[in-house]
């Protein structure tokens, strides 16, 4: 690998999700630090705690349960379930909270926990899919002749867990920096506080970007006791996967119990997909008032009219950010997975090993003045958030897909004199493919609903999700439903197509 590409790479990243968190830490001082000794910290710490575990282990359960009935069994309609079992993630957990609050009467901590639940489910799903797909025929064969369908799984389950859990650690960190939900979920009724609140609270009441960083140490504090375990799960479930010659596992029968799991699935992809998108349907022909279709068109309508603009600003700047990070996933995920330095794998997380609140709160602290004052008041100050934030998330997929590629086919390339560039791009990146668009899909779709990093940041106000954010808190009506469902159109629609038509599949393991 060139040293000099790799070095400009690792510039860049350091530039735009380095620099903002490290002159953040430099801000806080005596009479911060506090702040963290408080009985409220500790409160708040354990609030945070016990709703990122109680999530994440809703999420795991269901969603390893999920992962191995459309990925490994007989049931009926199990590849477009596979497919829509995705949309949760791919919706912003916002628009999840809106309907979800609507249909129920649930609030607190409870709903908080099942929206997010229901939010992160599909990363474990998708990954241990993946990882059942990657166990040889010949494993299951033998095991399926010893002792049937038990024993299978009683093989299967400890090649897949490693996996499953690294998915739950991810979907903890994102449960337990989530702003929005808790914050939408509880404003009526009894306040749910959660960690992210505090660290919202301590820059909005006084800007006090000392503060606030403190405030948040021990949530990143949290999050890296997530992250780092997560990580060493990510290398054991790639090297887990590297058998030499594979044969591909048919689909196992389940016997009695294939349409009860058929059920279970079905029930799931509805509570979690066609309930809450239904009831957007509803609300934005009318709901109480009376549906009808002329009500829902007029929604949309203006929907269109007021909100096209945000609808543009996101999806520019969403696939700008998602282009952005295919070359730095590329060249950074190469050299983290063949130096195997984990120093520089700790580096890569940091950006999403703090709350998101923090990190535009940081990118405030370092863009906003005199000298990059164009940079800061134009739309491209959401490009430099988005790539900041969410390039680690891609640089570890491609990390993973490199795992998979023989490395001695790049030693023949450098012994047939092609330079380090020439084989990273003409001779890796073709065999990358899929990760490289399932990163790019990762970025477009993480920053088309972002709204925690960017509620601060004045030249995020012009994308739909602060539209949304700001809409329905003054009440939800057709407007706030029609603008909703346009935003999960937009978002979804792309991946579920390449999902169900695409020939080559993305790649989106960690």
């Amino acid at each position: 690998m060139s040293r000099s590409l790799v070095a400009s790479a690792l510039l860049a990243f350091g530039l735009v999700g380095l620099l903002p968190v490290a002159l953040m830490f430099g801000r806080i001082d005596a009479a911060d630090l506090a702040h963290v000794l408080q009985p409220r910290t500790l409160e708040l710490l354990l609030r945070t705690l016990g709703l990122g575990l109680a999530s994440a282990g809703i999420a795991l359960v269901v969603g390893l349960v999920f992962g191995f009935l459309v990925a490994r069994s007989d049931i009926p309609l199990a590849r477009p379930m596979r497919a829509i079992g995705v949309m949760p993630l791919l919706l912003p957990p916002l628009i999840l909270a809106m309907s979800w609050s609507a249909m129920t009467s649930l609030r607190g901590g409870w709903a908080t926990v099942l929206v997010l639940a229901l939010s992160t489910f599909p990363l474990v799903s998708m990954y241990a899919a993946r990882a059942f797909e990657r166990i040889d025929a010949r494993r299951e064969e033998a095991a399926w002749l010893v002792g049937g369908l038990r024993a299978v799984l009683r093989i299967e389950l400890p090649l897949v867990l490693p996996s499953a859990l690294c998915a739950a650690c991810f979907a903890f960190c994102f449960t337990i920096n989530d702003f929005s939900v808790p914050d939408y979920v509880s404003s009526i009724g009894p306040k749910y506080n959660v960690y992210a609140d505090e660290v919202f609270a301590s820059w909005r009441s006084a800007e006090d970007s000392g503060r606030a960083v403190a405030s948040a140490l021990p949530l990143i504090a949290l999050t890296l006791l997530a992250l780092l375990p997560a990580l060493a799960l990510r290398r054991r479930s790639v090297l887990d996967a590297l058998d030499g010659d594979f044969r591909t596992p048919a689909p196992l029968a389940l016997g009695r119990w294939r349409w009860p799991a058929f059920a279970f699935a079905l029930a799931l992809v509805g509570v979690a997909v066609l309930a809450p998108l239904g009831r957007l349907v509803w609300e934005s022909g009318g709901g109480p008032r009376g549906f009808s279709f002329e009500s829902m068109r007029a929604a949309f309508a203006r929907a269109l009219e007021l909100g096209r603009a945000n609808l543009q600003s996101s999806l520019l700047l969403s696939a700008a950010a998602a282009l952005v990070c295919v070359p730095l996933a590329l060249v950074i995920g190469h050299a983290l997975e063949r130096a195997r330095a984990q120093g520089l794998q700790l580096l890569v997380i940091v950006p999403i090993a703090v709350p998101a609140i923090l990190f535009g709160i940081g990118n405030i602290a370092l863009w906003n003045r005199a000298s990059t004052a164009a940079l800061y008041d134009s739309p491209y100050m959401v490009l430099v958030l988005m790539v900041g934030r969410f390039a680690p998330l891609a640089i570890l997929a491609v990390a993973a897909a490199v795992a998979m590629v023989d490395r001695r086919q790049e030693e023949a390339a450098r012994l047939a004199g092609s330079p380090p560039a020439r084989t990273l791009f003409g001779i890796l990146a073709p065999q990358l493919s899929g990760a490289l668009m399932g990163a790019a899909a990762l970025v477009f779709v993480l920053s088309m609903r972002e709204i925690d990093a960017a509620i601060f940041v004045p030249a995020a106000n012009s994308t739909v999700m602060f539209r949304l954010y700001n809409a329905v808190h003054f009440g939800r009506d057709d407007f706030v439903a029609a603008l909703a469902l346009l935003v999960a159109c937009f978002v979804a629609l792309p991946a579920l197509c390449w999902t169900l038509l695409g020939r080559k599949r993305l790649e989106v393991l960690p």
